[in-house]
């Protein structure tokens, strides 16, 4: 996903000069395109991430499109207050693209993992959050970057492999009896092999706020299962808003709360953590008999 975010950049830009990117020491050789050819539209602001914010903010103001771009923690936890009071609190028209979600950098320690971050800004007013599963989902949502609110996009290293339309940002991949199980964009990539054997509705999202109550109404079952790969608790509570007045029992299947201090890849400590494929299927399926 990543990569393709310079590229969708550098043909905006052809159509709308009104864009700025700026950067956090993030991403910079990627971009030499458009430092080559849009020299006035970026800026390489280093390791100020509160500053980029606020920068952006300022950029809003005077009606341009702000980018900005660096590793989700940098940015999320670092400048919380200036996308709580610069973004958010103004309502500003500025797009927060990060990478580096979850654990993704897993073996550079808690400095460099994001677990933490949609639960972070869902709690923020105004803002969007989307949560794009895949290369084609990410150009998707890319797209909405005119709306006049800021947004955040979350890119992963981690993608599902499947393609479909999606309608609103929701999918529904079957239906089913037992329950019903929401998947939240990269986390497809945990079932996609055998989703099919799960008799649940299964519906998936690119979108965690605001969630489409209506959509995930409509598919209601008592028992329901959310499949994300972050903290786990991150949206109970929105989800569960959308079942109001109705009996629920929840599974949540994601990442602990604790601090990742174990060794390794990303994908061995989401193993080691229980989100095997193999581990996510038993609890599934212990949770719907």
């Amino acid at each position: 996903m990543r990569n393709i975010f310079p590229e969708f950049i550098y043909n905006e830009l052809k159509k709308n000069k009104n864009i700025h990117i700026l950067l956090g020491d993030i991403g910079v050789h990627s971009f030499r395109k458009v430092f080559q050819k849009y020299n006035n539209n970026i800026l390489n602001i280093g390791v100020l991430e509160q500053s980029m914010v606020s920068f952006a903010s300022g950029l809003a103001l005077e009606k341009k499109i702000p980018f900005i771009h660096t590793i989700a923690p940098f940015l999320v936890n670092r400048a919380l207050e200036q996308i709580k009071i610069d973004a958010c609190y103004q309502n500003q028209n500025i797009n927060i693209v990060t990478v580096g979600s979850s654990i993704d950098y897993s073996a550079l320690g808690p400095t460099h993992h994001c677990c933490d971050d949609i639960g972070i800004l869902n709690n923020l007013p105004n803002i969007k959050i989307y949560t794009p599963g895949n290369r084609d989902e990410f150009i998707q949502v890319l797209k909405n970057y005119k709306e006049q609110k800021p947004k955040y996009f979350r890119i992963s290293n981690f993608s599902h492999s499947k393609k479909f339309k999606l309608k609103k940002n929701y999918k529904l991949l079957k239906k089913g009896k037992k329950g019903l199980v929401v998947v939240i964009g990269a986390a497809l990539r945990f079932i996609e092999n055998y989703y099919k054997e799960i008799d649940a509705n299964i519906v998936y999202c690119n979108i965690v706020k605001p969630l489409n109550k209506n959509i995930l109404r409509k598919y209601y079952k008592k028992k329901i299962i959310l499949i994300q790969d972050f903290y786990v608790e991150s949206i109970t509570g929105s989800v569960l808003k959308c079942f109001s007045g109705l009996p629920v029992q929840i599974e949540e299947i994601g990442l602990p709360k604790i601090f990742f201090r174990k060794n390794g890849s990303a994908i061995e400590n989401y193993d080691f953590y229980g989100l095997s494929k193999n581990n996510i299927k038993k609890k599934i399926r212990n949770f719907l008999k």
